[in-house]
């Protein structure tokens, strides 16, 4: 210090001048370069982040349709931004759906955060960006850019500025502080003040007094206002994307909010509490338990232990439960969040509140309507059953009726008269019985005339009795095809093994009188197959329901040979396999896709609950109901595969034994 002391006073003057201007000049620029570059970093990922969001919005409907040209050039609108270098947008399954750049390999894909964030590695920085519609993600946005290089820049930049700004500040300095100590002196003063107003208030629209136009001095404090302004532009654009994110949070369908996580009090919630629960947000966030208040009773105890529960789990999470809005309406609400982890330690809870009341009414309406319409459905499949129980009784009654008529008829015009006239005649010559036998003329017809009416009432006894022998069976077929009836009504809804062969055979004999009126040909080709896990009355029903169609499939054929065949066999090694083929009408291609839909019907008079019903019991019981067919007139084939009632342990599968019955 003592050197310093034995300076001459202008030498001091300057020397302390230049000390006290470099000092102040450097410690206001160093201020706002390290405020700047501090800024910079956390400026860069809020714009990519908000890039990001906003090329994940504009994807979704082409990720929805699977357009890749539009997701093309959603993604092609990013060469606007210089420091993307490369944006990829993969469907959940990995591939590729559109990119920009060079694509990232699986290596590139395996840096980037596995869930929606950021990662600065080397001098990237990476961004990852779920693309959600309804809640659902339906894909994935990965941004590449080149956070190094545009740093870089900055630094050259502000070096640069600084440095050309202190070698002209201390040039001028050095060049006028001996002459012109008080013009500099005070200038300078005043450009600390004002950076110091500057680095305390933040504000930035504040300029530094320019009392020269060509010195460095003068340049010095244009530079600096000129870096103010740069830094007042910057804190205008981020406050301007400020207020578009507060637009954007208060403008989605539903309730934004953040709270802690060990007392549950909220900090932040969007406006939309008022419309979806008509609250304020001033007075949810006033009390510290009002989200715990308006919990619906019922649901309030599971709530909050679910809270605790997924702050200790730390992990994103979604739930439902009810809540009472202001006019006391129960709301139904989905809630989904995360929690926000600082040294291993929660700090908050972010998440949004959706009202989806109207998707829990229509639920639960939908579920009524469902359970309604199987109810009618199965009514319907067993409708189909008694239908031809009824068909083929009436059949059965047909012949019964013919029977009784010809009985009727026979006994009617019976000879039983004539012998009653013949005992007649004999008992008025029962006095002279042997002459009037041998000697009248009408006494020696007597005998012929007996011969022959014992032939004719021996004939007419045994075509009685086999009248009365085809009744007796006729009525037989009507009891066994009421009692199958009834025998699997009691049994509907219990599943256990059964044999399939004797399903099959049951339902040929409930169609049996029909199939033999319209005079089909039914093949069976039955394979040994093991028994069934399975309803008997839904198969049943199956069954007679295949059948059936396949006879009217065939009335309404031209076909000369009307032809049934059944087939019974495996089906790989886990179910066997029914198939009922005909070769009658056939159906269209367009009616296939439709066939097994609820109401359709291609029958006259249909009402197109069969096909839809047996469809739903294979189903139920764990199988399935399928139909082929070539086109009209070339038949059609169904197939209904069930599984089997134990595991299979060897092939049981053998050729199949064709056999043909006309009925």
């Amino acid at each position: 210090m003592r050197p310093f002391r034995d300076l001459p006073i202008q030498r001091k003057l300057m020397q302390m001048t230049l000390l006290i201007c470099g000092t102040v000049l450097c410690v206001a620029i160093v201020a706002i370069f390290i405020f700047q570059v501090l800024n910079f970093r956390g400026n860069f990922q809020r714009d990519i982040a908000t890039l990001a969001a906003i090329i994940a919005n504009n994807s979704t409907a082409a990720l929805e349709f699977k357009d890749a040209k539009v997701g093309a050039e959603v993604i092609g609108s990013l060469q606007a931004k210089p420091t993307v270098l490369a944006a990829s947008l993969l469907l959940p399954d990995g591939s590729l759906f559109a990119q920009f750049g060079e694509p990232e390999n699986s290596a590139g894909l395996k840096e980037f955060p596995p869930g929606a964030g950021f990662r600065f590695t080397g001098k990237y920085l990476l961004c990852t960006q779920p693309v959600e519609l309804d809640k659902k993600q339906i894909g994935t946005l990965y941004l590449r850019s080149d956070y190094y290089q545009t740093f870089l820049e900055l630094l050259t930049l502000y070096g640069m500025v600084i440095l050309g700004v202190m070698v002209a500040s201390i040039t001028l300095a050095v060049l006028l502080s001996g002459r012109l100590r008080h013009t500099i002196t005070d200038p300078i003063l005043k450009l600390a003040e004002t950076a110091h107003i500057v680095g305390e208030k933040k504000d930035y629209s504040l300029r530094a007094a320019v009392t020269s136009q060509g010195d460095e001095l003068g340049q010095l404090t244009q530079s600096f206002n000129e870096m103010l302004s740069r830094i007042q532009s910057q804190d205008t654009a981020l406050s301007l994307s400020r207020q578009k994110l507060d637009a954007l949070v208060h403008s989605i369908d539903g309730i934004v909010w953040e709270c802690t996580p060990d007392t549950f009090q909220f900090t932040f919630v969007s406006r939309q509490v008022q419309r979806i629960l008509g609250y304020q947000p001033e007075e949810w966030l006033a009390n510290p338990k009002f989200w715990q208040e308006k919990l619906h009773p019922q649901d309030a105890a599971c709530a909050i232990q679910n809270c605790h529960d997924l702050v200790a789990r730390r992990q994103t999470y979604s739930y439902e439960y009810r809540m009472i809005a202001a006019d006391g309406r129960i709301v139904w609400i989905h809630e989904s969040g995360t929690v926000l982890v600082e040294n291993d330690q929660p700090t908050a809870i972010r998440g949004i509140f959706q009202d989806i009341t109207e998707q829990k009414v229509a639920a639960a309406e939908l579920d009524k309507l469902n359970m309604q319409l199987v109810e009618t459905s199965r009514w319907a499949g067993m409708a189909e059953v008694a239908t031809g129980v009824l068909h083929n009784v009436g059949n059965v009654l047909n012949s019964v009726n013919v029977s009784t008529t010809l009985i009727r008829e026979k006994l009617q015009n019976s000879e039983v008269a004539s012998l009653v006239k013949l005992v007649d005649i004999l008992r008025q010559h029962d006095s002279d019985l042997p002459a009037f036998l041998t000697a009248d003329p009408k006494g020696r017809r007597v005998p012929p005339f007996i011969i022959q009416l014992a032939d004719h009432l021996v004939a007419e006894h045994g075509l009685l009795q086999q009248e009365h022998n085809h009744l007796t069976r006729n009525i037989e077929h009507i009891k066994e095809i009421v009692s199958m009836q009834q025998n699997y009504a009691h049994i509907s809804g219990i599943i256990e093994p059964i044999s399939i062969a004797s399903l099959v055979d049951d339902a040929l004999q409930i169609n049996g009188s029909g199939l033999s009126r319209h005079e089909v040909q039914v093949v069976r080709q039955y394979s040994e197959v093991p028994p069934v896990s399975a309803d008997k009355h839904k198969v049943l029903q199956i069954l007679v329901n295949l059948v059936n169609n396949a006879k009217y499939a065939l009335d309404k054929s031209d076909a000369l040979n009307k032809r049934l065949t059944i087939g019974i066999g495996m089906n790989g090694h886990n179910c066997i396999k029914v198939t009922v083929s005909d070769n009658g009408m056939g159906i269209p291609p367009e009616n296939l896709l439709r066939i097994f839909s609820h109401g359709f019907s291609t029958r006259k008079g249909g009402h197109g609950f069969g096909l839809h019903s047996s469809a739903n019991a294979a189903k139920e019981m764990g199988g399935q109901l399928s139909a082929q067919s070539e086109g009209l007139g070339k038949g059609a084939m169904f197939t209904l595969e069930l599984p089997l009632a134990r595991k299979k342990t060897e092939s049981s599968a053998q050729p199949a034994v064709e056999q043909e019955t006309e009925t």
